[in-house]
């Protein structure tokens, strides 16, 4: 490789030319390395350190800034950096400066007023520096000025001979930090340093107590600054301590729920901007102008505040790692993705070549014809008109999607509409008139549902801008209530009911607003199911899933669940709290997901309970290993064994896989492979030992109280253990050698059938396997087929008389006679009796699987097996669908007449 040389690129830039014939020294520099992570700042850091008094910090401070601009600037011009590395070497070197001045400011100002002091703590206090803006996202421009925030933890006194008070110690630190960097002397300044995004701006205190800031943005925050701390970053001080401030911070920035209340901040900022650019006529600005840099900013910085506070990777400074997170999540589409990243490498490459220039804070376009073919040929073109037709290319595309994000539909402003007016109006026969052109059905019934909305307390105790985006939210709704073709009364009552819930967390009605496919999704999913609407009321937080159809009717896998879950997992795991409720919001939008792909066809009925039981499986999963990760942090591992011996086993729906909605879980807790009586073995000091049997009784004690807590987004489970060894009598939880014993010696007959249905769904591959093998081999065991049939009558008879719903005008489609139970009763029947002999018959714990693995063994007839297997499948698909109307599993006595009579003549056939 040549040797790149300053002078071959002074027609680019003057700056370098100016530089170095003042200071020859660097024609000498290498330009030729790439500097590691880091570098940059430990080299500011050493060399500031060794100044012996300010006038040696202020030379070295400009002389430091001098190379490495320099450097910056060939390196970019000659091809060798891309646009990460001169972004980040340009932050890196501003922060080495910032962090090392301030260090050894810090210093003296011990020295002479000694250490500051937390007044409740007693701990020493440091100045910590939130670099804002590009500097924050390590995205600095190259003639950037600086965006600083000075904070401190405590307030409190120095503990010197001339104690100051903290406040007065940090302000006056901070006054010397931003004299280092911003004196003019002979050889030019640092930086421009801007503190007005400090709290209170101008009139603010220089530095703040984080107890201060925090009482500001709680106070007196405003939408802007919101957006402004979204780039925040510690850039110098203590940085750990740093961390309690964004703990402090993020609850300003990132909202709990989806805040679409964002988006009107920003179009509002945008407008700003946009007023200032036309006035000042910026429109060449590629920062502010249009289609320029900070559009693409805003398109980011919107899903970053509006999905923030749910999504904990969007929670970065960095753009383009965002951008390529926002794509690979589905928020946006890859090609569109691919469109802003080529944009935004272009528009800011151009923005460093235009500052390079002169280093100075240029945005616009030059006006200069040498400097305007300048900047063309260090952008790769021959001529300046050839690099403008390129520009405007990409200002186009990102004006579009910008567009495309913030567009606001025409409908949603215009509060002269028709629907608008009558729903501001007072409901009369005006109203009923628009009600009937808009083409209801029964505008009468949709007009009085409407009057008693309007009525209801909720409404009524509205807050102004509630109540403004219920009028923009509310004609909208009546339009696309109006295209439904049936049940337009039944869809507006339930879709209203969800309104009224979030009327005071008008945030969801912000989400309508923007998102007129959600609203028609809404509707939709109202329409078809009033357990979906009562979901919806219950965690309105759902709505969020109607933004994404892609992922709306698209339930996941049960490997693609557990990796979600395992993610929460890891995000939440040192907050019991937080984990337990997003765990919750988490499994409700799964269930979800599962619902709405059902009501509309888009997941076979067949299908639906694998997915609300894969579901289930992930949560007892993920509940299962953060309470292992809990106690054995407390107590040390049982048996020293690093995987978890325990065993969680489904019994029931769960174990056949046929959870419904609304199912609770049967599970059993067992444990393998250690002694009950010897004891955990601790990894420190710290923890204390137990024996493994209070371990692992502790241990099914909190993933039951993880399941069922009561918490505000619900419980995870209802959960049922009594079909544990000796059933409410019995532990909790015990080992997989005494459950043995227990089936071989004590267990009931129907407990042996409930076995049929038995499966891990949590649990170490090893100790599954030990009670698959158990459990083939148990009910593989030669049975008396006769005694069997005998028992398992006498058991279904019970059941029956204390179970069957069934009357003279209504069939129970589980426990009436010829229904859901008589076929799995059927189907135990003829795996305990006949299993020896036919051992694929306990492969499965589900019907459907062994109602296969009966096929030609002579057992019971194929086309009776079929038949059983059609009915079966009708049975649990109105079983569901019964469950999405909140309807109880009972029918007209008239219906089904067929399915039963053909499993009752079944029955009577095989079981007498």
């Amino acid at each position: 490789m040549s040797v790149v040389s300053p002078q071959d690129f002074y027609k680019w830039s003057v700056f370098v030319e100016r530089e170095c014939q003042r200071f020859p020294e660097l024609l000498d520099k290498d330009y030729q390395t790439y500097y590691q992570e880091n570098v940059l700042i430990d080299l500011c850091q050493r060399t500031l350190e060794a100044c012996e008094d300010e006038t040696a910090l202020k030379r070295e401070l400009r002389r430091l800034r001098r190379e490495q601009m320099v450097r910056i600037a060939v390196r970019d011009l000659a091809g060798l950096a891309d646009l990460n590395e001169t972004m980040r070497d340009v932050s890196d070197l501003a922060e080495g400066l910032v962090s090392a001045t301030l260090d050894w400011w810090m210093l003296r100002f011990t020295q002479r007023f000694g250490q500051p002091i937390g007044e409740e703590t007693g701990e020493p206090q440091q100045l910590i520096i939130l670099g804002m803006g590009k500097l924050g996202g390590r995205e600095l421009n190259f003639s950037s000025d600086i965006d600083l925030i000075y904070l401190y933890e405590e307030k409190g006194y120095t503990d010197g001979k001339k104690s100051i008070s903290n406040d007065e110690f940090f302000s006056k630190l901070g006054l010397a930090l931003n004299k280092s960097l911003t004196e003019l002397t002979s050889e030019g300044m640092v930086y421009r340093v801007d503190m007005r995004l400090r709290p209170f701006g101008e009139v603010g205190p220089l530095a703040i107590s984080f107890t201060g800031a925090e009482h500001y943005y709680e106070v007196h925050g405003r939408a802007w600054e919101r957006y402004a701390l979204v780039k925040a970053r510690a850039i110098a001080g203590d940085k750990n301590k740093a961390k309690t401030l964004f703990d402090i911070l993020r609850p300003f920035v990132y909202r709990r729920y989806v805040d679409y209340t964002a988006m009107d901040s920003l179009r509002d900022l945008k407008r700003m901007i946009a007023a200032e650019v036309r006035k000042k006529g910026m429109e060449d600005n590629l920062k502010l102008g249009r289609g320029g840099i900070r559009e693409i900013e805003f398109i980011v910085q919107a899903f970053q505040l509006v999905h923030g506070g749910r999504d904990k990777p969007l929670q970065a400074q960095t753009l383009l790692p965002t951008l390529s997170y926002l794509a690979d999540q589905d928020y946006i589409a890859q090609q569109d993705a691919d469109n802003l990243r080529e944009a935004y490498v272009f528009l800011r490459r151009a923005e460093n070549r235009i500052q390079e220039w002169g280093d100075q804070q240029a945005h616009s376009l030059p006006d200069d014809v040498r400097q305007q073919q300048a900047l063309a040929e260090a952008m790769g073109f021959k001529d300046y008109p050839s690099f403008i037709a390129r520009l405007e290319q990409f200002r186009e595309t990102v004006q579009h999607h910008f567009d495309d994000v913030f567009a606001e539909e025409a409908d949603v402003c215009d509060l002269t509409d028709a629907l608008s007016q009558a729903w501001k109006g007072p409901l009369e026969d005006d109203a009923l008139i628009v009600l009937t052109q808009f083409g209801f059905h029964k505008p009468g019934d949709i007009l009085n549902q409407l009057r008693q909305f309007k009525k209801s307390r909720a409404v009524g105790h509205m807050s102004a801008e509630a109540t403004t985006r219920l009028e923009q939210v509310m004609p909208l709704l009546l339009k696309q209530l109006a295209s439904l073709e049936a049940d337009q009364e039944i869809a507006l009552q339930r879709t209203l009911s969800v309104i009224e819930n979030v009327v005071r967390r008008s945030v969801y009605l912000v989400l309508l607003k923007e998102n007129p496919v959600a609203l028609m999704h809404l509707i939709k999913l109202c329409a078809a199911s009033a357990w979906l609407t009562d979901l919806l009321v219950k965690y309105p937080a759902l709505m969020d899933q109607l933004l994404d159809l892609r992922s709306l009717y698209r339930p996941l896998k049960l490997d693609e669940l557990l990796v979600e879950a395992r993610t929460l997992l890891s995000t939440y795991q040192d907050d019991e709290e937080q984990f337990m409720l997003q765990l919750r919001h988490w499994r409700h939008a799964q269930v979800f997901k599962v619902a709405a792909a059902d009501i509309t066809g888009q997941v076979p009925v067949m299908h639906v309970s694998d997915y609300l039981t894969w579901i289930a499986e992930a949560v007892l999963n993920v509940a299962h290993d953060y309470v292992w990760q809990q106690l054995t942090s407390k107590h040390g591992l049982p048996g020293g064994r690093p995987q978890s011996p325990f065993l969680i086993l489904g019994y029931g729906k769960l174990g056949g896989i046929e959870l419904g909605y609304g199912s609770d879980l049967d599970i059993v807790f067992l444990y393998d492979l250690v002694e009950s009586g010897e004891k955990t073995q601790p990894q420190n000091e710290r923890q204390r030992v137990l024996e493994n049997g209070t371990f692992f009784m502790r241990m099914g004690q909190k993933i039951i109280s993880v399941l069922t807590s009561m918490m505000p987004a619900g419980q995870l489970y209802e959960v049922d253990t009594r079909l544990r060894p000796n059933g409410d009598s019995g532990l909790m939880v015990t080992t997989l050698k005494h459950f043995e014993h227990y089936q071989q010696d004590k267990a009931w007959n129907w407990e042996h059938q409930a076995l049929i249905r038995a499966r891990a769904v949590v649990g170490e591959s090893g100790v599954r396997q030990n009670f698959e093998t158990f459990r083939a081999h148990f009910l593989s065991q030669p049975r008396q087929p006769e005694k069997v049939k005998t028992e398992v009558v006498e058991m279904r008879d019970k059941m029956r008389a204390a179970l069957d719903k069934s009357t003279e005008f209504e069939f129970d489609i589980k426990h009436g006679r010829g229904g859901i139970v008589d076929i799995e009763f059927m189907v135990q029947y003829l795996v305990l009796a006949h299993a020896n002999q036919q051992p694929g018959l306990v492969r499965w714990p589900d019907n459907m699987r062994i109602l296969d693995e009966l096929k030609d063994t002579g057992l019971i007839e194929n086309q009776a097996i079929e038949a059983l297997q059609d009915h079966y499948r009708t049975y649990r698909g109105l079983y569901h669908k019964l469950a999405l109307q909140n309807e109880k599993a009972l029918v007209d006595d008239k219906a089904l007449q067929i399915s039963r009579q053909i499993v009752s003549n079944i029955w009577k056939k095989l079981m007498g």
